[in-house]
């Protein structure tokens, strides 16, 4: 097998926990006429419940819910991407209980969401007491539940998320802007969905999982101080290019009035998470062969100095299981490359340990690790964070040569199988790349600098390093692998 193929199959071990379906089955269980929820809520079900869903995960999440209590369920609707229901047979039973809006194209708002929203709305708000409301939220949810404030136009929003975006704003910021800007995000559903009791599964695409941010936190309280947006459109010294009436949004001083018994009603279960797809990735790699390492759930940044890191890392880790002189200096340097990829300093031992024991018996290395990078667009390229982190990698590791002893793989992919616009999930490095980048005549600092990471791999042997899997129809953010084979 394939060093890339190894690492593929590593890759589809961490996708394959977080599938949608599986965690659902897990987290709920069903027997007469009750639903016992990850072993911490208990509820009767008497043909009462009514299911809403966001994101790219929840078309699976809903029919894992049907198979469970289908024949207690009145009524659903679901907002999901583009294309992703021509991705599964759908029952009939299914498709009476739910209606299906596609939308979201490129992960931008657009009228299938705003038509999705205004359906959901609607039925939320007409709910009694004795209701049960199923919310089911994954990554890519924001997109999907699109309900733009009062005299505010979609245009308007997306103008405002797109220039945020290519600003290199993170998720926590575009989701704070997201949520002073809408009328149900920031724990507005929660209020309309009132006084049904209403349960909200998870899964998470946000760093550390803050349940008020995954989604722009529709059924969560919303905490943000009153003047947030405001303070980040003018971190990225945005208020001249906005329309006016966002700015006048962003700078009202209301804020959610929402108490603590508002959401008394409300239950929001976590039921997957990036780490959940790390520790599946980590258990494959080990069944492999491999010495294996979690290095972060929380890798964020700009991808490009992310991509950069990770090729000091290779480089760092490559001398350490090599030579066996100068290690404390190694030390020093490991520690603050640490500190640069988000990784635990105290966990720096560790991994020194590890590396010496590969050494003393030549055994291959695998570190994982996950999050969700940005990239601030400067070029006229096409490509994604992955791909952007991957180039960025390869460029730096052409610097200089990581070892003679050993051969070095690094992938980064996104665990929905889409890295930004592109029909790629990520992509992959090795050390021979840059010598075949140059036998082609592609350049990889100029494709980089044009943020053209797509077009430099499609170009790159046909495609050879490209990941493309089609959407996985899930979302926990990234995945990171760096493999050491010793030759």
């Amino acid at each position: 097998m394939s060093l890339i193929n190894e690492i593929r199959l590593i890759y589809k071990a961490a996708v394959d926990a977080v599938r949608p379906g599986f965690l659902v089955n897990q987290a709920i269980k069903y027997s007469d006429n009750v639903v016992h929820i990850q072993g911490e809520l208990e509820l009767a079900v008497d043909r009462n419940c009514h299911v809403i869903g966001f994101g790219k995960a929840v078309l699976a999440m809903a029919l894992q819910i049907d198979k469970i209590i289908g024949q207690h369920i009145v009524k659903g609707v679901i907002s999901i991407p583009h294309g992703v229901a021509a991705q599964y047979s759908l029952p009939d039973q299914f498709l009476n209980r739910y209606t299906i809006y596609e939308g979201a194209v490129n992960n931008i708002p657009d009228e299938g969401s705003l038509k999705a929203t205004k359906e959901i709305e609607n039925m939320v708000a007409n709910l009694k007491n004795d209701d049960l409301l199923f919310v089911l939220v994954s990554g890519g949810g924001s997109a999907l539940l699109a309900s733009p404030a009062e005299d505010l136009s979609l245009d308007e929003k997306k103008k405002t998320i797109n220039l945020l975006s290519k600003s290199g704003a993170n998720i926590q910021e575009l989701n704070s802007v997201r949520k002073k800007l809408s009328r149900i995000k920031g724990g507005k559903l929660a209020q309309l969905s009132y006084p049904a009791t209403t349960i909200a599964l998870i899964l998470s695409d946000v760093i550390g999982d803050p349940l008020d941010v995954i989604a722009s936190g529709p059924t969560v309280k919303n905490k943000d101080p009153a003047n947030i947006g405001l303070d980040i459109i003018q971190k990225y010294q945005l208020g001249n290019q906005l329309p006016t009436r966002v700015v006048e949004c962003l700078s009202s001083p209301t804020t959610s009035n929402l108490d603590d018994t508002t959401f008394s009603h409300v239950h929001n279960f976590l039921i997957g998470s990036n780490l959940s797809a790390l520790q599946a990735a980590e258990a494959y790699a080990n069944q492999t062969g491999f010495t294996t390492a979690i290095l972060s759930d929380r890798i964020n940044g700009e991808a490009k100095e992310i991509g950069l890191q990770f090729a000091r890392l290779a480089r760092l880790f490559a001398q350490m299981m090599t030579m066996s002189n100068d290690q404390h200096e190694k030390m020093e340097e490991l520690s603050v490359t640490a500190e640069n990829l988000h990784i635990d300093p105290r966990y720096c031992c560790t991994l020194e340990r590890l590396v010496r024991s590969c050494r003393n018996v030549r055994k291959n290395l695998c570190l994982i690790g996950g999050g969700e990078t940005t990239v601030s667009v400067r070029g006229e390229g096409l490509g994604g964070r992955n791909q952007e982190m991957v180039l960025s990698y390869l460029v730096e590791t052409a610097v200089e040569a990581c070892s003679d002893e050993l051969d070095i793989v690094f992938l980064s992919a996104g665990t929905d199988g889409i890295d930004g616009p592109t029909a790629a999930a990520g992509a992959f490095s090795c050390q021979s790349q840059f010598a075949l980048a140059q036998a082609q005549g592609l350049n990889p600092r100029t494709y980089l600098d044009n943020n053209d990471s797509y077009n430099f791999f499609n170009l790159l042997q046909q495609g050879k390093y490209h990941l493309i899997t089609g959407p996985s129809g899930t979302n926990v953010m990234d995945i990171h692998v760096l493999c050491f084979y010793w030759k």
